[in-house]
């Protein structure tokens, strides 16, 4: 296993909440996000009437999360001004909700764009 399988494993076994508010502080320092896409757009998960956009704070982890059942999808990176100034009010006006950091089961800390915006502001 390499070093930053390892250190995937470990950030992917943490709580939800924890998972969440490491990207809520790397945001905050001014680090990009990361989410998934293809030539079609963004990867966009359905949460029963929820669409939620799921985001990780390293491409590592995108990639390692997105590699078994979206192989097809690269990771995107998204500067910490664009993901606030841009796509959250975007998201907002759309109706999506944000995903942060789901673990390989698919659990995490969904929150709608303003919630989100929020903790980013808090």
């Amino acid at each position: 296993m390499t070093e930053t399988s390892s250190l995937n494993e470990t950030f992917f076994r943490l709580p939800s909440r924890q998972r969440y508010d490491e990207v809520i502080a790397l945001i905050k320092k001014k680090n990009s996000i990361w989410t998934l896409s293809d030539a079609q757009g963004c990867l966009i998960l359905p949460l029963g009437q929820d669409k939620i956009l799921p985001i990780w704070p390293t491409l590592e982890l995108a990639l390692s999360w997105g590699q078994k059942d979206y192989p097809d999808f690269t990771p995107l990176e998204i500067s910490s001004m664009d993901w606030t100034d841009k796509w959250l009010p975007g998201m907002e006006k759309d109706g999506f909700d944000v995903g942060v950091a789901p673990n390989l089961a698919g659990e995490c800390i969904v929150s709608s764009a303003q919630e989100h915006a929020g903790d980013i502001q808090g």
